[in-house]
């Protein structure tokens, strides 16, 4: 009998806070356009005698990052030393959490595409300092300590996802759940979010976790899913064959998708961690959460519920929405040009959210303002253009700064609404599709409206679009009753 497996995942992921200044001095965390080891100073770079400070910003933040992840917040908490020798560790050791964290015992809770639910507990969020950065060539290995001290938390999920379609939708709730309250980009590509994945195998019933492998380089979402896939597989692979599983670290090699070993993975007494000499303990009063609480943004969950409520949009529409705070903040702007939330919605879920998919580009980078867009919108509202002649002029606005007005204008792209004119219209088609005609007559209910919609589809033909289609619609209607 074939032996059932079971996976056991869980995630580290470490996000960089949107601070102006680093985690322990006062050194510009603006650091991307710049040279090399400028955004430097004795206290980043662990210089003898050189004290750090905490930026209370990073408290704040990792309030709100603690209360949008539903953790229990410690009124006290400490710092320690994680001791290792890398070359983008100035200090020889990292500042981060591990005795006692400021936050612990949290979840989200994670619906899949296949409508199940299911929670995912936090076991702890701390606060810590990233690493510089090296940069390896042909000849010669650079440090860049710019990003040294610059200011991470690291949220470390409980062991309780079972596969890969679970992970990538742990991490999509998690990236948008942070990137409402505004403390990070969390933006894998600019770096400001990173994450490690934690896997192991066992038979499936087994109360007892199977060895675990860290894997780490993992560049996209979807390389964690591509990860986990493939070392779940290596590791019942080898089990199967007689095997054993190493505690290890290993890399995820995306160009020939295989993980290949890093390094034996330490225990915690390999890095001697000890409490950090030169910190107080972190103490966060009541009155401190509650005053972060009370400056907290709208979340994910409460925006889709106004946009419910508030603008009377289905769920589903909210949820597409709402999924990026950009995409529902860009709604919100032009529902409040046109004052009619559905056809924006309709508009933004198909047309512009189609464009941006074909052309691989955020909300951000759009090229159609929400007042222009909502300008468009308003011409098919007042029937100046028809919703067909709306496409024609959306596709043109893509790379036409000029006013939607001024381009209808120009290109005489006016809906026709003059009875006479679209009378004379209709009973050309009228005439030319007696067939059509005849039809129309000896059908049956359930086929008129689709023979309508043809002789409809004549006549807007004929008008090059610009006819106004209700007015079509009512004079054929009577034309042929």
């Amino acid at each position: 009998m074939r032996r059932e497996w079971e996976s056991v995942i869980g995630l580290e992921v470490h996000l960089q806070l949107k601070t102006g200044t680093k985690v322990w001095c006062g050194c510009s965390a603006d650091y991307d356009n710049d040279d090399p080891n400028t955004h430097t100073c004795p206290i980043c770079l662990g210089h003898p005698g050189a004290l750090p400070k905490l930026n209370k910003k990073v408290v704040e933040y990792a309030i709100k990052a603690a209360l949008a992840l539903n953790c229990n917040i410690n009124n006290v908490s400490g710092f320690d030393r994680k001791n290792y020798f890398y070359p983008d560790t100035p200090k020889n050791y990292q500042i981060t959490q591990f005795e006692k964290p400021y936050c612990e015992k949290g979840h989200l809770d994670v619906k899949l595409n296949s409508g199940r639910e299911f929670r995912v507990g936090i076991t702890r969020i701390q606060i810590e300092e990233d690493a510089g950065k090296s940069i390896h060539t042909e000849h010669e290995s650079l440090i860049n300590f710019n990003r040294a001290s610059m200011p991470l938390l690291e949220i470390i999920s409980d062991p309780d996802l079972r596969s890969s379609e679970e992970a990538y939708e742990y991490l999509n709730l998690l990236k948008s759940t942070i990137k409402y309250t505004g403390i990070s980009d969390v933006s894998m590509e600019l770096g400001s979010l990173r994450c490690d994945a934690n896997i192991s195998v066992r038979e499936k019933g087994a109360e007892k976790f199977g060895t675990r492998v860290e894997v780490k380089n993992l560049n996209s979402f979807k390389a964690v899913a591509r990860a986990i896939d493939y070392e779940i597989g290596r590791q019942i692979e080898t089990i199967e064959n007689g095997g054993s599983i190493d505690q290890e670290t290993r890399l995820w090699d995306d160009e020939v998708q295989i993980t290949r070993v890093m390094r034996s993975k330490e225990e915690a007494m390999d890095y001697r961690y000890f409490s950090e000499p030169d910190l107080p303990r972190l103490v966060i009063k009541n009155e401190e959460i509650e005053r972060v609480k009370a400056i907290m943004p709208e979340s994910k969950v409460e925006k889709m519920g106004r946009f419910v409520n508030d603008y009377e949009l289905p769920e589903y529409d909210a949820h597409i929405l709402c999924e990026e705070i950009e995409l529902a903040d860009y709604f919100e702007a032009v529902a409040k040009i046109t004052n009619n939330p559905k056809l924006t919605s309709n508009w933004i879920m198909t047309e512009v959210l189609r464009n941006l998919k074909e052309n691989g580009k955020t909300i951000e980078e759009f090229s159609i303002s929400p007042e222009d867009l909502g300008k468009i919108i308003n011409l098919i509202i007042s029937n100046v253009i028809s919703s067909k002649i709306a496409k024609e002029l959306f596709e043109i606005k893509l790379t036409d700064d000029r006013d939607p007005e001024v381009i209808v204008k120009e290109k005489g792209m006016v809906q026709v609404a003059d009875v006479n004119a679209i009378e004379d219209m209709v009973k050309e088609v009228l005439e030319n599709n007696s067939k059509m005609v005849e039809d129309y007559h000896n059908s049956d209910e359930g086929r008129r409206p689709r023979v309508l919609k043809g002789l409809i589809g004549q006549v807007m033909k004929l008008s090059k679009g610009k006819a106004n289609p209700q007015m079509v619609t009512d004079l054929i209607t009577k034309k042929l009753s």
